[in-house]
């Protein structure tokens, strides 16, 4: 909706405005706005000439008609002000109607020149004396027709009140009436220039928005100093109180120093860090140029407090979209002393920074006390980011470690890739089978945790991270630091507190407690499976070799199977693989073969477990108790093939 308003000395001013608006609006061709049409709404608003303070400019556009007009222009602001003209046609109407009405007399012709303007031209087509007076300010309107009187006029053609004057004093009057063409010429530039003012503003509205929500302060000056622009950051970056800056000299409005002088010098381009008023700036200068002429400079800036706060908050939600830890000390099941021993160690090394080495078997949870550790620490609201350092070749797991520069090799993102210890800064960073990294990333990653700084593939610069280490191996670190196998130096770095979790067949106590929870975690029944107290003791006898993660997987084929919702150990000896089995299970059992029982070597088990797979690799190393990296690891170690 558009909104036009006739500004008007008094009711009918106009004959008929809004039948006129009406017709006008039936024969002229809608206009269209980004596909929509608009809708114009027409309003006569009656203020005396005297009382234009009063004048409500909540509209798109103005009109109005002689000197009213001309004083609305003054006042109107930004708001465009149409002239309703007096065309030669109207006057021609006018002094017809003065001369069949008051006879062959001198007439005064009183107003603005835009309403008056080649009226004596007219005397000797109507056949009368006409006599021109230009009226500039509604004020002096008793003093010209008092001139007119002086000079033998007897008639007074002009506007309202300078008529009413003439008729006061004995002269005859007549208004001048604004014809249909008229009014019609004036409304065809009325809705022109509304449409026109609603698509700037429009226009104004979304930049001035887009730059007042920007998270730079950006300030513009032309050439003679004065302002611009000057957006809100800019405003609050500066602390600048002043209200309504544009057009205010900029040496008015900011502190001397350096952020004036880089506006004001003739330097072109500049980027540099500057002081204000206590803060540190990183600004950058732009010359602005319209056709290859300069007519203006520009500054935009930051304060380099808030841009390393943002950068922490845009890692902070980048990194939690899918680089939390789910896991706190509550979600480890047990009864168990040696448990409880852990649990407890564990907490104390979460309330410091120092890097932890989390020794245990396959299947004993390192990963679940790493993400306790991260969420019971200070750290529990920043980034927790994991990396398998055995499950990528060197070249694949230096590039996901450290990130790399555009153009660092073939194939490179554009704009280049940030590592995981950039994606894990202020956070907690767990690099899961640590021993199983070559000897050129050992080094480099050694760099990193005395330098505190990574340097991406491929680049020159250096990145400050502050990251909380915590590695986890099932291997012997010791030993391949005196086979020369692992860094020394790296091994001290890595292990300033050491975790050692226990096996499950340390801590049989606690498998009734778990195979519970996962068997009813896995079914898919309404009610919970009921475990026997036979069930249990015969799950406590069976030697788990992939410790929790073993148990996990048996305990769910368990869940998957059962059709009841008892599990009894009939149930449990039916469905424990050979490869499951201790020494006396297969006694008991009295298997014939060999190759059915525990003694079975590794290389066998692994053999055995992939035949009852049909050679799936996942379906296997889940049989097996380990994951897929690791039953990847020992296919090469064993050198058996699967093709």
């Amino acid at each position: 909706m558009i909104k036009i308003k006739l500004i008007v000395p008094r009711k009918n001013y106009i004959n008929n405005a809004y039948e006129r608006f009406e017709r006008h609006n039936e024969l002229e061709p809608a206009y269209q706005l980004e596909n929509e049409i608009i809708e114009f709404k027409f309003e006569e608003v009656v203020i005396p000439a005297g009382n234009l303070n009063q004048l409500d400019t909540d509209a798109d556009v103005l009109m109005s008609r002689g000197l009213m007009s001309k004083l609305i222009k003054e006042i109107s602001g930004e708001i465009p002000v149409v002239d309703i003209p007096v065309q030669g046609i109207d006057l021609i109407q006018c002094l017809v109607e003065c001369k069949e009405k008051f006879g062959r007399k001198k007439v005064a012709v009183i107003g603005a020149m835009n309403m008056i303007f080649g009226v004596e031209s007219l005397e000797n087509i109507i056949d009368l004396p006409i006599q021109k007076y230009v009226l500039n300010d509604i004020k002096h309107s008793k003093e010209v027709v008092d001139l007119a009187a002086s000079e033998n006029c007897e008639v007074v053609i002009s506007g309202l009140s300078t008529c009413a004057y003439a008729e006061e004093i004995g002269l005859n009057a007549m208004i001048v009436e604004t014809g249909e063409a008229s009014f019609n010429q004036a409304l065809d530039e009325a809705k022109r220039l509304a449409v026109v003012s609603r698509i700037e503003q429009e226009k104004f509205k979304r930049y001035q928005t887009i730059l007042d929500h920007a998270f730079e302060g950006v300030i513009a000056i032309d050439l003679y100093q004065n302002i611009s622009l000057f957006n809100s950051a800019a405003i609050n970056i500066l602390t600048i109180s002043q209200n309504e800056l544009i057009g205010k000299q900029i040496k008015d409005v900011l502190h001397k120093g350096p952020l004036l002088n880089l506006l004001l010098n003739k330097e072109s381009y500049k980027e540099d860090i500057v002081a204000y008023k206590g803060i540190q700036l990183s600004v950058k200068k732009i010359a602005i140029k319209l056709k290859g002429r300069k007519v203006g400079d520009m500054v935009a800036f930051q304060d380099v407090t808030g841009i390393q706060k943002m950068e922490g908050e845009i890692r902070k939600k980048i990194y939690l979209r899918g680089h939390i830890a789910k896991y706190t000390f509550n979600d480890i099941i047990y009864k168990s002393d040696v448990v409880d021993q852990t649990i407890e160690i564990a907490k104390s090394y979460s309330e410091v920074d120092s890097n932890i080495l989390i020794i245990g078997e396959t299947g004993t949870g390192k990963e679940m006390y790493t993400q306790s550790i991260h969420n019971q620490s200070a750290r529990k609201d920043k980034p927790f980011v994991a990396i398998n350092c055995a499950a990528l070749p060197e070249s694949l797991l230096e590039s996901e470690l450290f990130g790399y520069a555009e153009g660092a090799f073939t194939g490179a993102m554009k704009g280049g890739k940030q590592g995981i210890f950039e994606l894990a800064h202020q956070g907690t960073l767990f690099l899961d089978e640590i021993g199983e990294i070559s000897a050129n990333l050992q080094s480099r990653l050694l760099r990193v945790l005395q330098e505190r700084e990574v340097m991406r593939i491929g680049d020159d610069k250096v990145i400050p991270v502050d990251v909380r280490i915590i590695a986890a191996t099932n291997k012997d670190l010791l030993e391949m630091v005196k086979n020369n196998k692992f860094r020394e130096d790296l091994y001290y770095r890595l292990s300033v507190l050491d975790l050692h979790l226990p096996p499950l067949r340390e801590c049989k106590e606690d498998i009734p407690l778990l195979a519970s929870h996962f068997i009813n975690k896995y079914s898919h029944q309404d009610e919970p499976i009921i475990v026997t107290d036979s069930a249990y003791e015969r799950l406590k006898q069976v030697d788990w070799d992939g410790n929790i993660r073993q148990l996990e997987n048996f305990c769910e084929r368990l869940s998957v199977l059962n059709k009841g919702n008892v599990i009894d150990v009939d149930e449990i000896e039916k469905n424990l693989p050979n490869s499951y089995l201790s020494k006396d299970d297969n006694e008991r059992n009295d298997y014939s073969s060999l190759e059915d029982s525990f003694l079975l070597s590794e290389k066998q088990r692994i053999i055995t477990a992939l035949k009852n797979n049909h050679f799936h690799r996942g379906n296997a190393a889940k049989e097996l108790g380990m994951s897929r990296s690791t039953l990847w690891r020992k296919l090469k170690q064993h050198n058996i093939e699967t093709n």
